[in-house]
């Protein structure tokens, strides 16, 4: 990861987003990635001193949960935006938020037996303990399930919806990175990159942190953590510190 060992493939022009019509932009990376699987290359190996034959092949990308929807084709918003569970999954609306959140569900990815290391509501742990454990993912079914639906790529795709999206699926096109030949036996394709969430909420940046006021409001109705909820005297309001919020001595500690 050293900055001498990095090269920029791609440059997105332009302030807007490309949204859907990403693809553009990767065309001649896929086209090398597809050369360096099947053709391979001859690289030169200057520690000792001869040439050697080399396959490449792309292992993940790495974005953020926006970006995930561009390069993958599955649509990240809406109760459908977890591209593992699919239609399966326990999606909510926030009440106060108005976003999509999948609080706690998660936990149907761990054993069953494993204990419980908070306490929610009760109605909610009944719910969960009700769950069966997802199925696996195979990025190969997944590549059958809209192969015959899912037909159209970037700049054609427009905006029109293809059937059962919303209901059953999520898809708004065909991603390009289904050209490489490894990509449908790929167990992971896109990793998520939350870094710059956390890292401003456990700051306390202002403006930037997800811990907020109607997040507050939230925990009250879907949480037991009474020390969070939002504390009334009179006309005003206070948020307690949340025991993730770094003090300011650490804050400084990251800073340096």
């Amino acid at each position: 990861m050293r900055l001498k060992f990095m090269f920029l493939s791609t440059i997105i022009p332009g302030l807007s987003s490309p949204s859907r019509n990403i693809d553009v932009c990767p065309r001649p990376l896929i086209d090398e990635l597809t050369q360096l699987w099947s053709s391979r290359a001859l690289i030169y190996d200057i520690s000792r001193k001869h040439n050697f034959v080399i396959r490449a092949a792309l292992m993940w990308t790495i974005n953020d949960f926006p970006a995930y929807g561009m390069v993958s084709g599955w649509s990240t918003y809406g109760k459908l935006a977890c591209p593992y569970c699919m239609e399966n999954n326990k999606a909510f609306t926030l009440t106060n938020r108005g976003k999509t959140s999948f609080f706690y569900y998660h936990r149907r990815f761990l054993p069953p037996n494993i204990g419980t290391e908070r306490t929610e509501r009760i109605s909610l742990l009944a719910e969960l303990k009700r769950m069966l454990h997802p199925r696996v993912f195979l990025v190969k079914n997944c590549m059958m399930l809209y192969q015959s639906t899912v037909t159209l790529f970037g700049l054609q795709s427009g905006k029109q919806k293809f059937p059962g999206f919303g209901l059953t699926h999520n898809w708004v096109k065909r991603s390009i990175f289904w050209e490489l030949p490894y990509w449908k036996i790929s167990l992971l394709c896109h990793n998520l990159d939350v870094f710059e969430n956390i890292l401003n909420t456990v700051m306390d940046v202002k403006g930037r942190i997800k811990d907020n006021i109607k997040a507050r409001l939230d925990i009250a109705l879907f949480c037991n953590h009474t020390n969070m909820e939002l504390v009334c005297d009179g006309s005003r309001v206070t948020k307690p510190r949340a025991s993730f919020v770094l003090e300011k001595k650490a804050q400084l500690l990251v800073y340096k």
